[in-house]
């Protein structure tokens, strides 16, 4: 495909880096020369420097014949103009927009977004994606990852290996003999840096990632087996009530009424608003990175803090802080990768990555076929995807086992007409069945290539 990018920030450049490693032609379009220049000497790709949404740039761009075009600049108007003027000049045919204000993603106006008016054709709002992924993480604290897939009827967890775990060194193959109605899959293990599809021999060792498919239903008890039986957080304390921050205390005030919420906002305005929108919430006006604000939130006693503002430095340090007051769990949202590999590696906590997050929001519409979500990992090393099978598909005919798959993917899961098929060796797929795939990043085209429909069936 070729893709404009407009907009060279960190989510514009990531997602012009992944789409390029998958062998899409990208343009890079921003004010910024030395950003321009950057990208283009270490990436495969074009770039032009101006502004986003002039057409004489997107021309020089290429949108002519570009397939899409992804406007992800600091600006949502100037997001919208570039997919209007990408719409109404170059005709392009996808249009992806970055819009924070929570004005235009007001529910009552969303018959804005239509080709007669604002033609946008997907919305990416990065703070209500954050925000969702943050609640999934304080719905099951054992988890580091807990997506949703096929309408939530099935999920992939992330979970650590650690000491305590009362399978370390067991056989994967066994584990189906030892809990024999679990009906989970392991589709993968980050090992000392590196993504490995398991075999049946091999073992779950200590300090491994392992990735799960399993039934929703079981996702409680899957994670207790892996170690971590935790309990869903009722006491949180969350640093930042800034748009990620105020979004994710909204949904906690709105929907979630067994957590008990403090929010800490050092900006005395934005501390103010908080109080007087939220109902059921304690807001406190400081710095997450002062003991003594800490104290009076009674971190101490608290099951997780989250750390959501602007600031990387801050959202670490208030993690390290919380971590040795005695706070059981922290979540911090982490740009640099120092600071990602940092809070690892000091066993202080775990991290959000806004970019894989949004990166995955925007991945969905440019993979081709019956493709319906997908999920990157945040070392972009491997993706979950989830499709339907068509009945042109080549998934269907053979047993999983005759297929002889590649090993760089693992089927993790099948629905079909709504009941969970455990994918075994002998498992033959059918047309009409939802699956989720597992797969590394060599194999992705391959994926892609299950779900596509052949015109010789239309």
């Amino acid at each position: 495909m070729q893709i404009v990018v407009c907009g060279a920030g960190k989510s514009g450049s990531s997602i012009a880096e992944k789409l390029s490693q998958l062998g899409n032609e990208v343009t890079i379009i921003d004010s910024s020369s030395n950003l321009v220049k950057n990208l283009t000497s270490k990436l495969d790709i074009r770039g032009v420097v101006g502004h986003g949404a002039h057409p004489d740039i997107l021309e020089r761009a290429g949108a002519r014949d570009a397939d899409m075009l992804i406007a992800i600049t600091s600006s949502d108007e100037v997001n919208m103009l570039a997919c209007q003027i990408a719409h109404s000049i170059f005709e392009v045919p996808k249009r992806i927009a970055r819009i924070r204000d929570k004005s235009y993603l007001n529910p009552s106006h969303q018959d804005l977004f239509t080709s007669e008016k604002l033609p946008v054709s997907v919305i990416i709002s990065p703070e209500k994606e954050v925000a969702k992924n943050v609640l999934r993480r304080l719905e099951i604290p054992g988890a580091i990852e807990n997506i949703p897939f096929i309408e939530d009827k099935l999920k992939f967890l992330a979970v650590k290996i650690e000491d305590n775990c009362p399978i370390v060194e067991t056989e994967i193959g066994e584990l189906t003999n030892l809990f024999p109605d679990l009906k989970t899959v392991i589709v993968g293990l980050l090992r000392d840096g590196e993504i490995l599809i398991p075999k049946t021999n091999d073992k779950l060792i200590i300090n491994d990632i392992a990735y799960i498919i399993c039934p929703k239903e079981l996702s409680r008890r899957v994670v207790s087996i892996f170690g971590h039986p935790e309990k869903e957080a009722r006491k949180v304390v969350l640093i930042g009530g800034g748009s990620v921050g105020s979004e994710v205390a909204t949904m906690i005030d709105y929907s979630a009424a067994k957590i008990n919420l403090t929010v800490i906002e050092n900006n005395a305005t934005n501390a103010s608003f908080l109080a007087d929108k939220l109902k059921n919430v304690r807001v406190l006006k400081g710095s997450g990175v002062d003991r003594d604000i800490l104290h009076e939130a009674d971190i101490e006693n608290t099951e997780t803090l989250v750390s959501l503002t602007d600031s990387d430095e801050t959202n670490f340090l208030s993690a390290a802080f919380s971590s040795s007051e005695g706070c059981k769990r922290s979540l911090a949202l982490l740009n640099n990768s120092d600071f990602q590999s940092l809070i690892k590696s000091l066993k202080i906590g775990e991290f959000i990555d806004p970019k894989a997050i949004t990166i995955s929001s925007i991945l969905r519409h440019v993979r081709k076929g019956h493709i319906k979500r997908i999920y990157s990992l945040t070392e972009g090393n491997a993706e979950v995807i989830e499709g339907e099978v068509s009945v042109s598909s080549e998934l269907i005919g053979p047993s999983i086992e005759e297929m002889q798959l590649p090993s760089g993917l693992r089927i993790g899961g099948i629905m079909r007409k709504d009941k969970f098929v455990m994918p075994t060796g002998s498992t033959c797929i059918k047309e009409g069945d939802e699956i989720v795939i597992f797969s590394r990043s060599e194999c992705i085209h391959m994926v892609e290539k299950f779900f596509r429909v052949s015109p010789d069936f239309y």
